[in-house]
């Protein structure tokens, strides 16, 4: 059994617990932040199993990261109405004890200078999980930290002993007070020869056949948050591409064959 198996196997173990504790207690409950190779793992096995009390809520519309809230059958109503966007006290104040925000407003010789992987590398150092922390929304004046609530005092005061941090403001938030700011990308076109994984990479990296697989077989690629080896996947519109040290990509489209019979791909690169 590869590690890959084992790891969707582990996922689906925890699933099931956490749809017993929900169903034998009566009460709600959730998980941590899921990916998305996570989350679409989730989405099928509720179908499978036929659960429609749950929902995924990463703090604002259109997050990345998303926990997973399963809740009885008593509570179903209240969620009803949260889901059609009206007021459920019952719902939002459970949201409010599960997710927490850290909002970090930088001094002004510091605007501009920080980017997303500056605000992660900075949270890892302090020995958290990648899956207590949600998306990390960055402007340029600073930054918003979605955080399971329980670790919200932990990391805003372990940020402040940062030296990158020291003049910085930071403080905890709740997540209706998140300013959103929507993904900006570079946009791409390449012309592939066929929808193999280690061709669009070798396309979008600029380096040859043989490199691209060097980079799969040390694992540094990712479609969808899961690491992926095969050189011969068969790549899909919307599947997000982490290339490590080259950048994070999404096959927004398949336009169609130029003259030489090659796939012309709209790539879009966040930035």
């Amino acid at each position: 059994m590869s590690i890959i198996d084992l790891d969707e196997k582990f996922i689906l173990a925890r699933l099931a617990d956490k749809i017993k504790i929900c169903k034998t207690s009566n009460k709600i409950v959730n998980t941590e932040f899921l990916n998305i190779y996570k989350i679409e793992l989730i989405k099928k096995e509720l179908i499978r199993l036929k659960e429609k009390n749950y929902l995924l809520f990463g703090g604002y519309e259109n997050a990345e990261y998303k926990i997973l809230i399963l809740y009885p059958e008593k509570f179903k109503e209240e969620f009803n109405l949260y889901l059609n966007s009206q007021h459920s006290r019952i719902v939002e104040n459970d949201l409010h004890n599960i997710i927490k925000a850290i909002k970090i407003k930088l001094p002004k010789e510091l605007i501009g200078k920080y980017e997303h992987r500056d605000y992660l590398s900075a949270i890892m150092k302090f020995g958290l999980a990648r899956e207590r922390i949600g998306d990390i929304i960055v402007h340029d004046d600073g930054a918003y930290i979605i955080v399971l609530n329980e670790n919200v005092e932990y990391l805003k005061n372990s940020l402040k002993e940062l030296i990158r941090f020291r003049k910085a403001e930071i403080d905890i938030i709740d997540i209706e007070e998140i300013k959103v700011k929507p993904n900006q990308f570079e946009e791409i076109k390449i012309s592939i020869s066929s929808k193999r994984l280690d061709n669009l990479i070798s396309e979008i990296s600029r380096i040859s056949r043989k490199q691209a697989n060097e980079l799969l077989n040390n694992e540094r690629i990712f479609i969808n948050s899961k690491i992926e080896t095969k050189a011969s996947k068969e790549i899909k519109e919307g599947d997000i591409l982490v290339i490590r040290g080259k950048g994070k990509f999404k096959i927004e489209e398949f336009i169609g064959n130029n003259k030489k019979g090659k796939i012309v791909t709209k790539i879009l690169k966040y930035v």
